[in-house]
């Protein structure tokens, strides 16, 4: 039975978002290529001088009509060891990328896109799930916000790649890789400047090319600030997390002291008359601790939706922070600390904290320099079992119903 479905006809269909064509081509449907969100790259990364560097990528720039229109055709490569021009298209496409455009609904902060795997190679890496993420390899212009923040512009898509992790996360899957800003020489800059149509510049550039050193060699890029070693993230977090026990016990001793009867067995204690004129109190929180809030939920759930902001005041309250919690915990299957649903506020507050910690620690892998010797290093694994043993030793949060 032959299925036709727009510009593709396949022959059979394996799942409800891979089919294949007659050939034996494989075709991926609705896959999700990048997303709208803030990204965390090394200072190397975007040539700043700054360990970890907050990148934003926002829906004006990834939803432009020439963002969308740039990936378009563009080839299917494994890996990112190589962009793709006329001269190495051949070497590395395994594929090419169709009907590049917006996700609806709960999926509007998603860039979509139809994958046709034509190399047998590329199509048993997926089947098997050896690659299974997405990410995209692209030009863009990094504009800084802050010390160690920024944000993308002018996005032109180069290809999609297939690898074992992307930035993205699990939510581009069938991931983002990292941003290697190209180095600017002159065929590149001429190459910008023909592309965006702007021929007095053209021109001047062309004028200004020393025939015989078009391409000079690029200076030598200044080496990045030492990053903590894993060691040192640890005893960080240890540190954070002692304060934080420390902090739970104490709420949960005070909680204890108000418990305690004061009144006789028999005797009613005293109920406030409510006011039925006086309305919920659910106060705003502030700005900076909001933003934290945020930018947590991303680092332990990628692609987390966001709740809106209050149309009066602009910001948010406590209860939509706390159900922001709940979800990202919920969603990212984070168990560890306890029912998210039955903890208290303050317990949901720090079980939230140390989980986006860890999700941190996971995602956002020190870099180091190689040497002859290869330097120590701790796996992930190695993170995630020391940090596991630690809270179940030190930390356990003794949950209370409160709904």
């Amino acid at each position: 039975m032959k299925f036709r479905d727009g510009n593709f006809l396949t022959s059979e269909r394996l799942s409800p978002h891979k089919e294949l064509t007659p050939e034996g081509y494989l075709l991926c449907r609705d896959v999700p290529i990048s997303r709208v969100g803030t990204f965390d790259y090394t200072g190397a990364d975007v040539s700043m001088n700054a360990p970890v560097v907050h990148v934003g990528r926002p829906a004006e720039e990834l939803f432009k009509p020439e963002t969308i229109a740039s990936f378009e055709g563009k080839p299917i490569v494994i890996g990112h060891d190589t962009f793709a021009d006329p001269e190495t298209w051949k070497k590395i496409s395994i594929g090419h990328v169709q009907n590049v455009r917006r996700g609806e609904g709960d999926e509007s902060g998603l860039l979509l896109a139809d994958l046709l795997v034509l190399d047998k190679k590329g199509i048993d890496l997926i089947e098997n799930g050896t690659l299974c993420e997405i990410s995209c390899g692209y030009d863009a212009n990094f504009v800084r916000d802050g010390a160690d923040s920024g944000h993308q512009v002018g996005i032109v898509g180069n290809h999609v790649a297939l690898v074992n992790q992307g930035r993205c996360g699990p939510v581009c899957s069938i991931g983002d890789g990292f941003m290697n800003e190209p180095k600017s020489s002159w065929k590149t800059m001429l190459r910008r400047l023909f592309r965006d149509g702007d021929e007095d510049k053209f021109n001047e550039a062309l004028d200004k090319v020393d025939v015989k050193d078009a391409d000079p060699e690029p200076a030598a890029e200044p080496a990045p600030a030492p990053a903590p070693s894993p060691e040192d993230r640890i005893a960080a977090l240890e540190k954070a997390v002692g304060e934080l026990t420390a902090f739970v016990q104490k709420l949960q001793s005070a909680e204890a002291a108000k418990e305690k009867p004061e009144q006789a067995a028999d005797e009613e204690p005293a109920q406030p008359e409510p006011d039925p004129e006086a309305a919920p109190v659910d106060e705003t929180v502030p700005a900076k601790e909001s933003q934290e809030v945020l930018a947590d939920a991303e680092d332990v759930c990628p692609g987390i939706k966001k709740p809106a902001a209050d149309a009066k005041t602009g910001g948010f309250s406590k209860d939509v922070l706390n159900r922001l919690r709940r979800q990202a915990l919920k969603a990212a299957g984070v168990k560890e600390f306890g029912d998210a649903d039955t903890l208290d506020d303050a317990s949901l507050a720090i079980a939230f904290k140390a989980a986006a910690e860890l999700a941190r620690a996971k995602n956002n892998p020190v870099a180091v320099h190689m040497a002859d010797q290869a330097p120590r290093s701790t796996s992930n694994a190695d993170l995630n079992k020391k940090f596991a043993e630690f809270w179940k030793v030190n930390y356990q949060i003794k949950c209370k119903v409160t709904e």
